[in-house]
């Protein structure tokens, strides 16, 4: 019968050593605060956003169309991290608690008015990529890259400002959406098959709306 007990403390104090490194390391050297982390994925999905308000680049439809998805589903994996880290912040206690709460309160409201857009771009992703069925006369396609150029630097203006990097005034969205709306009108036919720009017309005004929330909130 083993009556020595020196396996067994060996054991606990390996067990304690271990527990006592990866506390040292990955909780004091290598730690990134969550409220930290939660506002930089934030940023970096209102940048992913001002990025896909400017696709597509490409001609080639089927080149155009994977970045589409490849992009989209970063956007959809920051979204979902940003909701998880958003709990990570109820965690974590110290000096800047009530700052870091603010932060999320901040970031938690943005959320599904950020989720609304990403989805509307998609919809009018199809407007841009000129697919089947969305072709646009020459005047109202030019308007819509205009649109959408303003839009990225909302997004982008908003980014930076979140990084307290302040960049020149509040970009002519309403402008950019009341010329849209204006060329459309002028130069739609009255064919039903065209009343399909309602939709593009009532899309550019909830994309205006949303980002106007966005900006006001941020």
């Amino acid at each position: 019968m083993q009556t020595s007990l020196e396996v067994a403390r060996d054991r606990v104090v390996g067990v304690l050593l271990g527990l006592f490194a990866m506390w040292l390391i990955f909780d004091r050297w290598w730690s990134v605060p969550a409220v930290r982390e939660l506002k930089e994925t934030f940023i970096s999905n209102l940048r992913l956003l001002a990025q896909f308000a400017r696709e597509p680049f490409s001609k080639d439809l089927k080149a155009a169309t994977a970045r589409r998805f490849a992009l989209g589903d970063t956007i959809n994996s920051n979204l979902d991290k940003v909701r998880a880290l958003a709990d990570g912040v109820l965690l974590e206690f110290g000096r800047t608690r009530a700052r870091d709460l603010a932060m999320r309160s901040l970031i938690r409201r943005a959320q599904p008015q950020m989720r609304v857009l990403f989805i509307m771009q998609i919809a009018e992703w199809k407007y841009r990529a000129q697919l089947p069925g969305f072709e646009l006369p020459e005047p109202i396609a030019n308007e819509l890259r205009e649109f959408n150029h303003q839009l990225a630097e909302s997004l982008d203006v908003m980014a930076d400002r979140m990084e307290d990097r302040s960049r020149g005034q509040r970009q002519k969205l309403h402008e950019a959406c009341t010329r849209l709306g204006r060329t459309i009108h002028t130069n739609r036919r009255e064919e039903a098959s065209e009343r399909r720009f309602d939709a593009l017309i009532l899309l550019g005004r909830k994309i205006e709306s949303s980002v106007l929330y966005l900006g006001n909130e941020i």
